[in-house]
């Protein structure tokens, strides 16, 4: 059973300026100004992928542990965890 208090709201920030919304399972809780919507689907939402470079769900993970340890209280501020491809 999937636990929604893993799912952390992501948003990539392309450099051709696209953003893209998802919801990402980590192996850990993340906090509730951090969790998808409980009817959000896990996956990505909406853009066009017009020359952006999504990383692996492995990669993604990683990029999201590294961004709540360098700057959680900022991304509880915003309320998702912001990922730059630039």
């Amino acid at each position: 059973m999937t636990q929604p208090d893993r799912y952390a709201h992501t948003k990539i920030d392309c450099s051709c300026g696209t953003l893209h919304e998802i919801c990402v399972h980590v192996d850990r809780e993340v906090p509730k100004e951090l969790r998808c919507a409980p009817s959000a689907p896990a996956g990505f939402g909406p853009g066009n992928g017009r020359g952006c470079r999504i990383p692996s769900t492995e990669q993604l993970i990683e990029l999201i542990r590294r961004e709540l340890r360098d700057n959680f209280q900022e991304s509880k501020r915003q309320g998702f965890v912001l990922i730059r491809d630039h």
